[in-house]
């Protein structure tokens, strides 16, 4: 198959997660051409071409399925043999890792039959096939990735993302519109916060109402949550661990918003204390003040942590270089975090082009 046909039959199964229009623009973003796998592109005197692996081993993790379809996905666009490992039985992050290997093997089943030839799984590492796999694009614990690679050849590529996390940024929170509060909780609440992309805080500049920025912020919660088609399961593990925060919160005089009925749904906590800390996830948001001068040691635990950074305004140039000097990797407005381009760069890398090799054809005239 050429890499046209691979593209239209993945934009036709899943026109929702891979448009067309995206795949298109993603080979040409990444690889200067969308033919670059099938014929030599001529750039300036050299023609080149694309060779892509032909084997990609792919390590999912058990919080999230999207990341597995998003990297098989790519491997299926440049025509590699797909070995996919499948999360084990224990829970990441409070998610039952049986939930997202079923997600992921649906969306297997849901390929052209011509693509899911292309694809093998395993519940258990075969390390035999790891060492014949040219990439290894693998999702999970920074342990995992440790741990991996010690088993890697020197001279096979390996893609690891490992533990990073994503913030909000309210510019103007005393003049926050509904429609940027609802933003903010659509950020918040898809996934139920278990994936990299999802805000584990909200900062703030100094001079913030926090009264009135809570109150809006929880009607937006709560109105989004009222509104999930599919509203995440709450176990008992999850909901300890959910019950625990509010009480702390509330031993330690920190202002709690919580839903109307008190569900789990969702629990937003005023901490004065600027220092970043991880969430407990599940809807569970914290709100911290800090300003450009303290914003870089309120952060400074995450530096080189951190995915995404949410905004409702627009960053001055100061504000920015302290981001952009704890290692953030992606800007973009609140309400799009989670939703985040095909050529978007995933812990800085590019998805497609560091899975290729390059040839090069010089002129011999």
């Amino acid at each position: 198959m050429t890499t046209r046909q691979r593209l239209d039959l993945l934009a036709r199964a899943y026109p929702r997660l891979f448009p067309r229009t995206e795949l298109l623009h993603l080979l040409r973003d990444q690889l200067g051409h969308v033919d670059a796998l099938d014929t030599w592109i001529r750039r300036e005197d050299v023609r080149v071409r694309a060779r892509a692996p032909k084997i990609i081993y792919h390590i999912c993790a058990g919080n999230l399925a999207v990341s597995a379809w998003t990297s098989l996905a790519h491997g299926l666009l440049l025509g590699a043999h797909n070995v996919v490992k499948l999360p084990g039985d224990r829970d990441e992050g409070n998610r039952p890792s049986s939930t997202t290997r079923r997600e992921i093997l649906a969306f297997i089943r849901g390929l052209p039959a011509p693509l899911r030839k292309l694809v093998e799984t395993h519940r258990e590492l075969d390390v035999d096939l790891l060492h014949q796999a040219e990439v290894i694009v693998a999702f999970g614990a920074d342990t995992t990735m440790k741990g991996l690679r010690a088993l890697i050849r020197w001279d096979q590529k390996f893609i690891a993302h490992g533990h990073a996390l994503s913030l909000l940024w309210l510019a103007d929170p005393n003049r926050l519109t509904p429609r940027q509060a609802r933003a903010c909780a659509v950020d918040i609440l898809i996934y139920d916060q278990l994936g990299c992309l999802s805000p584990q805080a909200i900062y703030v500049p100094p001079g913030t109402d926090f009264y009135s920025l809570g109150r809006k912020l929880a009607h937006a919660l709560e109105a989004h949550w009222l509104g999930l088609k599919k509203k995440p399961a709450r176990p008992l593990s999850v909901a300890a661990r959910i019950a625990e925060a509010r009480d702390m919160a509330h031993a330690l005089g920190h202002r709690v918003w919580l839903p109307p009925k008190h569900h789990l749904g969702w629990t937003l906590i005023h901490n004065p204390d600027p220092a970043f800390q991880p969430s407990p996830l599940h809807g569970v948001i914290t709100l911290r003040e800090a300003g450009e001068s303290r914003l870089g040691a309120a952060l400074a635990s995450v530096a080189g942590r951190i995915s995404t950074v949410g905004i409702t305004d627009r960053l001055s140039a100061r504000l920015e270089n302290v981001f952009l000097g704890l290692g953030v990797s992606r800007f973009c407005a609140a309400g799009r975090m989670q939703f985040p381009p095909l050529t978007w760069h995933h812990d800085g890398r590019s998805s497609l082009a560091d899975l290729v090799a390059w040839i090069d054809s010089e002129n011999f005239e």
